[in-house]
């Protein structure tokens, strides 16, 4: 493990650098929901919300009788990130956005653009367009959520509510909490001690916000089966999970998170960071041997029969 080690060291400080804030493309896992709620953090607090229009009724799962229109006239006080959920803070309401599959995000102010999400529509394409569910106009600038395939939802709910929704949710910490420790992350791994690590890890309940790319970054940066039980990892491996996963979504943070149409991680030149996921029958980038691809927990998984053997 130590040359594998000193092989993936050496692999990823030769990856490409970020690319631009104002362009992340991505499905939302934690890198890419982080990346945006980031970006809004620094465009959004202290705009007032001028106007509010919804496209799509199903859209917004909960919200009270007069809708959208409680947020006209206050500011967005933050921006908030559960797991892979983004909430808006405007005084004593908080709008809960979760992106799914196909969700996009774009803020406009007259030169200024930010996206993020699934990148159909193109993120400079006209708006509002037929594909936009849900708009805020503000004092200054616009934010609309666009969804090809309508699988985003939001529930605008009063502060309390929308903090117990999140806690009714049962998240897991974050893999970046400081506070957990492989201790820690060994004891919530027990309670799926009987599937494979890679479906407790998919498993919010477990961590909050890793999902099918990073958990298979992280296994493979660890050095282990996806198809290992999860109730059979030692300490050492557990704490080495835990180091991965860090490890993984750091690089992702500092590139912008992975670019993903459709569900399926895609590769373009400078931005391909990724060591396993969507690589099936390349060259593993550590030793050479040709990248698996297996259902593993329902799920697509990649891996390196020989490093993660």
């Amino acid at each position: 493990m130590a040359v594998v080690g000193r092989a993936l060291g050496a692999l990823l400080a030769q990856l490409p650098h970020r690319r631009p804030l104002d362009s992340i493309q991505g499905m939302p896992e934690l890198p890419e929901v982080e990346t945006l709620r980031r970006g809004l953090a620094g465009l959004l607090p202290g705009r007032v919300v001028r106007g509010a229009e919804l496209g799509l009724p199903k859209l917004l799962a909960a919200a009270p009788p007069d809708g959208l229109a409680v947020l006209v006239g206050r500011p967005v006080e933050r921006v908030e990130r559960h797991g892979k959920l983004l909430g808006l803070r405007c005084g004593p309401w908080t709008l809960l956005l979760h992106l799914r599959l196909t969700g996009q995000l774009v803020f406009v102010d007259g030169g200024t653009r930010f996206a993020g999400g699934h990148p159909v529509p193109p993120f400079d394409a006209p708006l509002p367009g037929r594909m936009t569910h849900l708009a805020l106009a503000f004092d200054r600038g616009a934010l609309y959520l666009n969804d090809q395939r309508q699988f985003a939802r939001a529930r605008l709910l009063p502060a309390a509510e929308a903090a117990a929704f999140v806690d009714a949710q049962a998240l897991g910490p974050s893999p970046l909490d400081a506070d957990l420790t492989p201790q820690r992350l060994a004891e919530r791994l027990a309670r799926h001690a009987r599937l494979p690590v890679k479906g407790a890890l998919l498993d919010q309940r477990t961590v909050a916000g890793l999902g099918n790319i990073y958990a298979d970054e992280s296994l493979f940066l660890a050095g282990l089966h996806p198809a290992r039980r999860a109730g059979a990892l030692g300490s050492a491996e557990g704490a080495r999970l835990l180091g991965a996963m860090r490890r993984a979504l750091a690089v992702a943070l500092e590139r912008g998170g992975a670019v993903v149409i459709n569900g399926r991680a895609v590769p373009l030149p400078g931005k391909d960071f990724l060591l396993v996921h969507g690589r099936a029958g390349q060259p593993c980038r550590a030793c050479g041997a040709k990248v698996l691809k297996e259902r593993i927990a329902g799920r697509g998984t990649y891996f390196c029969p020989r490093c993660q053997g």
